[in-house]
């Protein structure tokens, strides 16, 4: 029998396919950090604990990186207020848990987030519409901006 990561389940009636676990007292939230961490940091059944543990607080760092910028983006505060730039820098130190973009590398990670429809819609899945190109347009400010 196939080993299921936390915070998913299998779908009765469809084998061995793996879907989100669903908590509707908490919001989702933290079942979506756990499922967008393993899914970042690939999920290995022999993993660690304090791995797991590891990859939930970073799903949940980036719930709360992606809430703050939906917030901004839906009241309708520019991409290069300060505000906004300050969220992406959180974006920007939360993806060095993986790699540490320069300014060419971050700038081509924010088109990858409008023009590649897996990006777009692991962004947008629980976001407005039109969140990739306010993120793409916040981290090319933030690019130039900070990075070289």
């Amino acid at each position: 029998m196939r080993s299921v990561p936390p915070g998913l389940s299998t779908h009765s009636g469809e084998g061995d396919a793996v879907q989100p676990a669903r908590n509707e007292t908490s919001g989702l939230d933290r079942d979506e950090a756990v499922a967008d961490g393993t899914a970042l940091l690939g999920y290995d059944p022999n993993r660690s604990d304090r791995t797991r543990v590891n990859a939930e607080a970073i799903g949940q760092e980036w719930n709360r990186i992606s809430g703050r910028l939906a917030e901004l983006y839906v009241s309708g505060v520019a991409d290069n207020d300060p505000r906004t730039q300050r969220a992406i820098q959180d974006h920007y130190r939360w993806l060095c848990h993986f790699w540490t973009p320069d300014r060419d590398s971050y700038l081509r990670l924010a088109g990858l987030y409008v023009n590649q429809p897996k990006f777009r819609k692991r962004i947008e899945r629980r976001k407005p519409a039109g969140m990739a190109a306010y993120m793409r347009d916040a981290m090319t400010a933030f690019a130039w901006s900070q990075l070289r």
